[in-house]
């Protein structure tokens, strides 16, 4: 490796083209730093260590020394690479929301199910919230086009119909289920008292407890899903999504985001509910 990058910075003929294509490089790499470092609220931290890595790329020009050059060549690598590794989250959802494996799974599972069942269990899903709403009792429901299997088995298996009555009973206080999420699939529930990941941001309202959290959490793991939280403390009905968060929801706008996470709506009324998808 260290002879590798000798040639590179020794080699009279090579240095043009090797230098500009590490300064394009790093010019990408800066730029998906500061996008994805920006939609975290890391400006400050992105600063110091794009200043950082700024230095020590001016070092190699002024140093004259072709041995310590390569040790700043490959501390700038290591500090790039650093870098995209504390986004590859990030890049990962970029990278499936410009995928067409959300489309035509949507698309199979309208054509199995039909609108028609489909629609049907929007409504049971619609009527257990505004029930369990009225009554303060605490509930977290994932609606995904696929989930990790990790997530799926920190639960129990129910693969059953979905009905207003089984997710009611699941989220009944003191029941062993109750303080888990409930998933679901393939117009199925998956699993039952399943844990999420926790979202670590900390400009979030007060009042959000840890169903919020674990909601925002999975909504920003997997940009395919559709999160729904009723309130233990105050019964309000809240939405997670692709890194927004709607509240207050009533009967007709928990039904319209429903049917975008069932696949009734086409993209253009998701877009209109949720907003244009970041490209």
């Amino acid at each position: 490796m260290l002879d590798f990058l000798k040639n590179i910075v020794n080699e009279g003929t090579t240095v043009l083209v090797s230098r500009i294509i590490f300064v394009l490089a790093l010019t990408f790499v800066f730029y998906l730093f500061f996008y994805y470092a920006k939609k975290r609220n890391l400006q400050l931290y992105t600063y110091i260590v794009v200043g950082v890595i700024v230095v020590l790329f001016a070092l190699t020009f002024l140093i004259g020394a072709g041995e310590l050059r390569i040790y700043v060549y490959v501390a700038l690598i290591l500090l790039s690479v650093l870098g995209l590794m504390l986004f590859i989250s990030d890049i990962n959802r970029h990278i499936f929301r410009l995928s067409l494996k959300r489309k035509f799974f949507r698309e199979n599972l309208a054509d199995h199910y039909g609108s028609e069942d489909l629609s049907k269990s929007v409504g049971e899903i619609v009527k257990s919230c505004l029930r369990l709403s009225k009554t303060d009792t605490g509930a977290l429901i994932v609606i995904a086009d696929h989930m990790s299997d990790e997530i799926l088995d920190s639960g129990i298996k129910i693969n059953s119909e979905i009905t207003a009555e089984l997710i009611e009973t699941l989220f009944f206080p003191k029941t062993p289920l109750h303080d888990g999420a409930v998933i679901i699939t393939a117009n199925r529930v998956a699993s039952a008292g399943c844990y999420l990941p926790l979202t670590q941001a900390q400009n979030l309202p007060r009042e959000f407890g840890t169903r919020h959290r674990a909601a925002i959490g999975v909504a920003a793991a997997f940009p395919d899903c559709t999160a729904i939280v009723v309130s233990e403390e105050t019964g309000i009905i809240s939405a997670m999504h692709d890194g927004k968060i709607k509240r207050y929801l009533d009967s007709r706008q928990l039904q319209d985001i429903l049917d975008c996470a069932m696949g009734l709506a086409d993209e253009s009324a998701e877009e209109r509910l949720w907003g244009e998808k970041e490209q």
